[in-house]
């Protein structure tokens, strides 16, 4: 694993490159993660898939958005809606520094929904993992484990997330993007009623959306007995298979 920072002056990026030890394919992936306590609790998912990946011959680049992380920024600095950029500029990185012509974006929970967003060049295959697919949904169910002040912002889960961040998450939508990948792998490990609506406009986009359910437990879900996310093998060698 090689960490590193990239991206302009103003706005450095933490990420890790895994590289595999011996490359058999012009692919990588970039692996866009959740937010906030859901990224942490599947930290260790995210990591070993990345080894899953260099596995199969595939460089990978994990990385945080700007104001998360190891990045620069904080969240009362980060803006939802420039978080696409940063994936553009993960993609961009890897691109370059491994000397790629394709890319696979893999993207789990709100980092799915974003990769959506992103229109990232030269990506040939976007794979959403238990993708959020209403942020407003999202944010309601958040609020629900949350203490939220209307004019402050939200307290949820140890992370504090200010009111104008918020109200640009409860914002974002697929409505003003113009393309996407042309190819989608969606798995999910839990139901979502708001999948229908937006596997459908995926698919006004002209992307042919594939959609597969596996029994695993969540990687961004905390189990009980060990405070943070279980790792669904399952899940990991599904997505290591796309991405080849």
């Amino acid at each position: 694993m090689e960490p590193f920072f990239f991206g302009p002056p103003h706005r450095r990026l933490f990420g890790i490159l895994t590289r595999p030890a011996q490359a058999t394919s012009s692919s990588g992936a970039v692996i866009c993660p959740p937010l906030g306590q859901e990224a942490i609790r599947s930290h260790r998912s995210l990591r070993l898939l990345s080894e899953n990946l260099a596995q199969a011959g595939l460089s990978s680049l994990r990385f945080d958005y700007y104001g998360t992380g190891d990045s620069a920024g904080d969240l009362d600095s980060a803006r939802p809606s420039k978080w696409m950029g940063d994936i553009r500029l993960a993609a961009q990185e890897l691109r370059e520094r491994v000397g790629l012509t394709r890319l696979v974006m893999v993207g789990l929970r709100l980092g799915g929904f974003l990769a959506a967003l992103a229109e990232a060049r030269a990506i040939g295959r976007l794979i959403l993992w238990d993708p959020v697919t209403d942020p407003r949904g999202y944010l309601e169910a958040a609020r629900t484990q949350g203490r939220e002040d209307e004019t402050q912002g939200l307290d949820w889960l140890g992370f504090y997330y200010p009111a104008h961040f918020l109200y640009e998450l409860a914002s974002l939508s697929l409505e003003g993007v113009r393309r996407v990948p042309r190819e989608v792998k969606i798995v999910v490990s839990r139901e979502s009623p708001e999948l229908p609506l937006f596997r459908e406009a995926l698919e006004l986009r002209k992307a042919r959306v594939e959609e597969h359910h596996l029994d695993a437990p969540p990687a961004w879900f905390e189990e009980e007995a060990l405070g943070a996310g279980a790792v669904p093998v399952g899940v990991l060698h599904r997505i290591r298979e796309w991405a080849r």
